[in-house]
C-alpha cells in the first residue's frame, strides 16, 4: 500500500504526473486505490512482482525492447529497398531474452510438457538449446531416475548455472558448452528435448540427425515451440511468432508443423503424437 507521493519516490518520478499512470492502472485492474492509497490486485501480484514463480516482468521487458522492429513490417513486405541493413543495434540484453523464454515456460508452458510426455524408465535424457534449464528442472522433478544434460552456448550456460541453482534436481543435471547444430549430442541417450530450438528452416536437419544419432533404439525425440499450423489449428500466438521472425530476418524460413513432420520422417524418426500443448505451443513426440 502505498500513495502516490510514496511510489513517486520509490521510482524517482514526479508525483502530479506519475498519478495519471497508476489511475489509469486502476482502470486496467492492475492496482486499487484506497484510502489515498495504491494497493496491487492478485493478478499483479502474481505477474508482476519480481521473485513471484509466475512473474512476467522479463516477458514485457522483451516485447517492449522488440517493438521497434515492426515498424519495418511494411517495407519488407513490399520489398522496399529503402530498409538499412543495419543488424538490430539496440539488442535485446540477453539475459533479458532468456529470462523472457523463462518467463513464457512458467505460465503453464513447463507443467504442460511435463503432463504430455511419458519417461518412464529413462534414465538420461539431453536437453539440446536447453536455455534457462526450466524444462529439464520439471522432467527431473517428474522422474526421479532421470538425469539431464543441457547443451547451449557459453554465455547462456552462465545463466542456466544461476537459475536452476535453488533446486534440489540441479544435483541430476550436468551443463555441457556444445553448437548443437554442428557437435555430438552424446551416446545411448534415452531422449531428447528440443524446446524452443527449431524454428530456422536451415538448422533443422543439423539439429535433429545429431538427435538421431545420439539416441538409443526407441530412443524418444520431444520438440516444443510456438509454432504455426495454418492447415488446422491456426494458434495466433505460433502465427505472430512467425511474423515477429520475419520482421527481424526476411530471408529467415521459419518451419510450420507440416514442415516439421517432414524433417522429422526424413531423418527416420517415427512421429508419434502431434497436438497443440497449451493455447500457445505445440509439442511434437517421435521414436527412433
Amino acid at each position: 500500500m502505498m500513495t502516490v507521493e510514496e511510489v513517486s519516490s520509490n521510482c524517482r518520478a514526479i508525483p502530479h504526473l506519475l498519478k495519471p499512470l497508476l489511475d489509469a492502472c486502476v482502470s486496467m485492474g492492475l492496482i486499487v486505490l484506497k484510502n489515498n492509497k495504491y494497493i496491487n490486485t492478485q493478478f499483479s501480484r502474481v505477474y508482476l512482482v519480481k521473485g513471484e514463480p509466475r512473474y512476467v516482468g522479463d516477458l514485457i521487458q522483451l516485447q517492449y525492447d522488440e517493438s521497434k522492429q515492426w515498424d519495418k513490417l511494411y517495407d519488407i513486405i513490399i520489398g522496399s529497398k529503402n530498409i538499412s541493413d543495419e543488424q538490430h543495434t539496440d539488442e535485446v540484453n540477453y539475459r533479458t531474452f532468456i529470462k523472457a523464454m523463462n518467463n513464457l515456460g512458467m505460465l503453464g508452458e513447463a507443467e504442460a510438457l511435463k503432463n504430455s510426455v511419458d519417461l518412464s524408465g529413462c534414465k538420461e535424457m539431453v536437453d539440446a538449446g536447453g536455455g534457462s534449464g526450466l524444462y529439464s528442472i520439471v522432467l527431473c522433478q517428474k522422474y526421479p531416475e532421470l538425469r539431464a544434460m543441457i547443451l547451449d552456448k557459453s554465455k547462456t550456460l552462465v545463466l542456466t548455472k544461476e537459475m536452476i541453482a535453488g533446486y534440489k534436481e540441479s544435483e541430476r543435471i550436468t551443463l555441457r558448452e556444445a553448437d548443437i547444430t554442428k557437435e555430438s549430442f552424446g551416446k545411448n541417450i534415452d531422449v531428447v528435448l528440443l524446446s524452443d530450438v527449431i524454428y530456422d528452416e536451415s538448422e533443422a536437419i543439423p539439429i535433429l540427425r545429431n538427435a538421431w544419432n545420439c539416441l538409443c533404439q526407441n530412443g524418444i525425440l520431444i520438440l516444443r515451440g510456438y509454432y504455426s499450423d495454418p492447415e488446422n489449428s491456426k494458434p495466433l500466438f505460433g502465427a505472430l511468432f512467425v511474423l515477429s521472425q520475419l520482421v527481424f530476418d526476411p530471408d529467415r524460413k521459419i518451419m510450420t508443423i507440416a514442415s516439421l513432420k517432414k524433417s522429422i520422417s526424413d531423418i527416420g524418426f517415427t512421429v508419434t503424437k502431434i497436438s497443440p500443448l497449451t493455447e500457445r505451443s505445440f509439442v511434437i513426440i517421435a521414436k527412433k
